[in-house]
């Protein structure tokens, strides 16, 4: 299992220190503890813990509304409570809490949930990293066949010769492919040559 850092934010004193132990003996860092939810929106902010553990009724800010902040912040929270009820769990879902623990806390139920909730948030995060790369190539080869299709149409040449053209320039000037690309394009683009022409 991974050693993380934690946040707790609990206002009760000895339920907050039994699960600071719990987590300094498996080999978890509390990297900072607060019994107040905007305290714990700011210490978030300064100590990028990989998760936080939030009591849901705590005094300054509700937990709820502290784990909807932290998910801005991308960081994975699990909510705790003496509440069961119903509306208490699906207000949970609701802000995308990666967990949710009944109190008393026992050793055999914060362990376990910490390693799924943190595993669970990692497997999401890897998978929104992808996406983001996988716009950002997509983008950058659209930019490419564009200033491909420009550079073609302007030269009179077809657009494999505008490509090896385009890589040519790249490689010449040391500077990648999406620079030259783009360069093409403010070049070359209908509005700036009607511009010019004017």
């Amino acid at each position: 299992m991974n050693k993380l850092s934690v946040l707790i934010a609990e206002d009760e004193v000895l339920t907050r220190l039994d699960m600071k132990e719990i987590l300094e003996e498996a080999g978890h860092m509390v990297c900072g503890e607060t019994n107040n939810g905007l305290e714990a929106v700011e210490l978030a902010k300064q100590l990028h813990p990989d998760l936080a553990l939030i009591d849901i009724m705590i005094p300054g800010l509700q937990g709820l509304e502290v784990a909807k902040m932290l998910q801005v912040l991308n960081i994975p929270v699990l909510v705790m409570t003496a509440y069961s009820q119903p509306q208490y769990i699906n207000r949970a879902e609701k802000v995308a809490a990666f967990g949710y623990l009944n109190k008393p806390i026992r050793e055999q139920d914060l362990l376990p949930a910490i390693q799924i909730a943190y595993g669970r948030w990692k497997e999401i995060n890897d998978v929104k990293i992808k996406l983001k790369n996988a716009n950002h190539k997509l983008k950058h080869q659209k930019i490419i066949a564009h200033a491909r299709t420009l550079l073609a149409s302007h030269n009179g040449m077809t657009e494999y010769d505008a490509h090896q053209q385009l890589l040519k320039e790249a490689m010449d000037q040391r500077v990648p492919l999406i620079t030259i690309a783009s360069a093409v394009i403010d070049d070359l683009s209908p509005k700036r040559l009607s511009g010019l022409g004017s």
